[in-house]
């Protein structure tokens, strides 16, 4: 067997697992099944489900192999997007592609013209995590002085709708970044402002961009 092949073949019980129903639902099903279950029980009905040594292998190969995929998405799509982003006369500073910035480097792009933010997670009604990192980015874009035009790339419609019409608080969101909320306070002063106050405010000079429509070839929209 080609090494290849042996590799493949690891990840065959988690993919058969992922694709026979949408996640949620299967691991729904699997509490639903398990709820009232004795220790006779179990070994029959995970059996039943699907829930095998074999797929626990499986996936743990698969989490070993892919657990930098988002790093690999995140690189590849800012610097396929900057082909068709960057102006004539506009040059880049050292881009930050690899998820998350370093204090050198605030912003995932960084040009003589303007700084800009990427999120390339597809919000799906169960965005808490991706709704805090969103307004931390957003926070840090709106606080740049540097005159620059700033950019925040999403994925979708969704995340824009959400940024404008939700009356959580920045504290809310940032609460977990105490870093990022207390330069929130020195730059804005009230962080109990509504996101949506804030979004049509003082960051209002902020480009929310859905890059599905500004860019349909590389990102094309999901029904």
């Amino acid at each position: 067997m080609a090494p290849s092949d042996f590799v493949h073949g690891q990840f065959d019980a988690v993919i058969e697992f992922l694709t026979q129903a949408p996640l949620r639902a299967t691991v729904a099903d699997l509490e639903i099944a398990l709820a009232g279950c004795g220790p006779n029980d179990v070994p029959d009905v995970i059996a039943e489900m699907g829930v095998t040594d074999e797929l626990l292998r499986s996936a743990v190969a698969a989490r070993n192999a892919f657990g930098k995929i988002n790093d690999v998405i995140h690189a590849t799509a800012i610097a396929l997007s900057l082909t068709h982003l960057l102006e004539l006369g506009e040059t880049l500073a050292r881009p930050s592609l690899a998820a998350g910035n370093t204090p050198d480097r605030l912003f995932d792009v960084e040009t003589n013209l303007r700084v800009a933010e990427f999120k390339f997670a597809r919000w799906d009604g169960h965005d808490g995590g991706r709704q805090k990192t969103t307004v931390k980015d957003l926070a840090r874009l709106a606080a740049d002085k540097s005159g620059r035009h700033a950019e925040l790339y999403v994925l979708g419609d969704r995340p824009i709708t959400w940024l404008k019409q939700t009356t959580s608080s920045v504290r809310a969101r940032l609460k977990g970044y105490p870093a990022e909320l207390a330069a929130f306070e020195s730059a804005f002063n009230d962080p109990d402002i509504p996101i949506s106050a804030f979004v049509a405010g003082a960051a209002a000079h902020v480009s929310l961009i859905n890059i599905e429509q500004r860019l349909p070839r590389l990102f094309p929209p999901t029904s």
